[in-house]
């Protein structure tokens, strides 16, 4: 069994990053609280193995974790060294999120196994790696909270078991892929993992709010209501749902809280919420006059390509989605609906239809299809180009 090390000092993690510039491969694995025990996005543990020694990195026993952390940022930033991890992108999105950390030469082999085409479903990395290693992992802690310390041994078992099987795993699923002539595909899609970014969403409500059918008269009171829930969870340092849920934020769009009597009673409300300042708040948004939302600009606008077609146009983007659904059944006639579905799900043919298959898809989608297409005695140049809106 390798050595496990709890790393909570920077002179530590220091040592720890300087042996890990010296091989060329660390497996990676992130714990982290998305919002369940505490406000935000928060790090809780850096697990890493380099075939040796598993390194549980604790960032909350360190004085200042994005200094004392950058020594293992640069591991991460660094083409040179390989990062396998499994099912990557929260984690990827997490760091660059926090730490503005780009990682580089990612190997994932959630995306090896996908490639695989055996299973059309997200596989967990317990089910993985029993399935392909033959070896049971307690997953027992899935769900515990990793902001809380001390870690039990439990916890830590199960972290360094999120890194412990990964190099094996990846070059298992990479011989199985070459077997198959497809490890040009996962290089594909492991590139293509180094281009996520974290882009911050400037209106979050706006989703929530069409879930909760939220009209446009109502929109600028349930933006109001969002907002202060969100400034009172990072006052308390609490999830938003513990100060009022979804379904209490609809709720109070139609009917408001108009009087502090009125918020005593009022249930469904953290108490940080009934206290001032944030309790005068909220009665006041009852009573206040407010400017319409402001529209999203056009570019931005989440309005369906296909509902701004009419007439020829719109018939032309109905045959570029018939030739498309026709080389989707011969995909899966040709080699299963799993690799169909891989090379044209529905949000590719939709982005295919309006962008196409040229700008959508990665080559080797590009090549199966083309392949396909002439195969079969389809045109594929029907597909090829974006649409034209115009003419």
């Amino acid at each position: 069994m390798p050595d496990i090390q709890y790393i909570t000092d920077a002179a530590a993690v220091l040592q720890v990053a300087q042996a890990l510039h010296e091989q060329p491969r660390v497996a990676i694995d992130l714990e982290f609280d998305d919002m369940r025990h505490r406000y935000g996005r928060n790090l809780a543990l850096i697990q890493l193995f380099d075939g040796r020694t598993v390194y549980l990195i604790d960032p909350l026993a360190l004085t200042n974790p994005a200094r004392e952390l950058e020594p293992l940022w640069s591991i991460l930033r660094d083409p040179a060294t390989a990062k396998v991890f499994h099912s990557c992108k929260s984690d990827i999105l997490l760091l660059d999120e926090l730490y503005g950390v780009h990682v580089r030469n990612i190997i994932d082999t959630s995306v090896q196994y996908t490639l695989l085409a055996e299973s059309d479903n997200n596989i967990s990395l317990g089910r993985l790696i029993q399935q392909e290693l033959g070896i049971e992992v307690d997953k027992g802690e899935q769900k515990s909270n990793w902001l809380k310390r001390p870690l039990t041994q439990a916890q830590m078992q199960y972290a360094a078991n999120d890194v412990l099987y990964l190099f094996e795993l990846a070059d298992r699923l990479e011989a199985k892929l070459a077997a198959l002539d497809r490890t040009a595909w996962a290089t594909q899609e492991n590139e293509a993992l180094e281009e996520v970014r974290y882009t911050r969403d400037e209106r979050p409500y706006l989703r929530l709010a069409g879930k909760y059918r939220i009209q446009p008269q109502e929109l600028p009171m349930f933006r109001d209501l969002f907002l202060l829930r969100d400034e009172v969870a990072r006052h308390i340092d609490r999830p938003t749902y513990m100060v009022a849920s979804n379904d209490r934020l609809a709720e109070l769009t139609r009917l408001p809280v108009t009087s502090s009597g009125h918020l005593r009673n009022a249930p469904g409300l953290h108490p940080e919420l009934k206290r001032s300042p944030f309790a005068e708040r909220l009665v006041s948004l009852a009573n206040e006059d407010r400017a319409p939302e402001p529209a999203l600009p056009a570019e931005q606008r989440r309005f369906p390509f296909r509902r701004r077609l009419t007439g020829a146009k719109a018939a032309q983007a109905d045959a570029r989605e018939a030739l498309l659904m026709a080389l989707k059944t011969h995909l899966a006639e040709d080699h299963s609906p799993i690799m169909a579905n891989l090379v044209l799900s529905n949000r590719l043919i939709s982005d295919i239809v309006e962008q196409g298959a040229d700008q959508s898809l990665r080559p080797w989608q590009h090549a199966l299809l083309l392949e396909t297409a002439q195969r079969h005695n389809l045109d594929f140049a029907l597909v090829a180009q974006p649409f034209e809106l115009k003419g």
